[in-house]
């Protein structure tokens, strides 16, 4: 767990969920249930994504807000990065928090170095939760994809 992660979520801080929507984008079956499950418990709607091309159709069918993503950084065919940029475009006032396993890959030492919302695997309940209120309280920066990796 790196210095700059929360590690209790304080009552003080804490982001009453209050449906807020949750677009969770992960490959891995067990940490995608099991995090879906953490955040239902917490209050959140889940739609719950096995990958980047379920994760656009739920975003562009789904007839609602869509609060906040939280997806893996790596996965087959499209990373997290690419595809905050693509449901972005669909859903402007999305917040998106980043997860990854792997340290060191290229992509997260970008999002370590800018204001992008991350959390590294593997990561506690209190940790997940606090870091998503933090976004949802809007306590950083909001951009919808971090200047890295802006496309201009």
């Amino acid at each position: 767990m790196s210095a700059e992660e929360p590690t209790k979520a304080s009552p003080d801080k804490a982001f009453v969920a209050d449906n807020a929507v949750v677009l969770l984008v992960e490959d891995e079956t067990v940490v995608r249930e099991i995090t879906g499950q953490v955040l239902q418990r917490a209050g959140y709607r889940v739609l719950e994504s096995s990958g980047p091309k379920e994760a656009l159709h739920v975003a562009g069918t789904h007839a609602g807000k869509i609060d906040l993503l939280l997806t893996d950084v790596i996965m087959p065919g499209m990373n997290g990065i690419e595809l905050a940029k693509e449901i972005g475009s669909l859903q402007p006032d999305l917040v998106t928090v980043f997860m990854s396993g792997y340290a060191e890959c290229d992509a997260m030492r970008k999002m370590r170095a800018s204001s992008a919302m991350h959390i590294q695997k593997p990561f506690t309940i209190d940790v997940l939760l606090a870091r998503i209120a933090e976004a949802l309280n809007g306590r950083r920066e909001r951009s919808r994809v971090p200047p890295p990796f802006s496309s201009a």
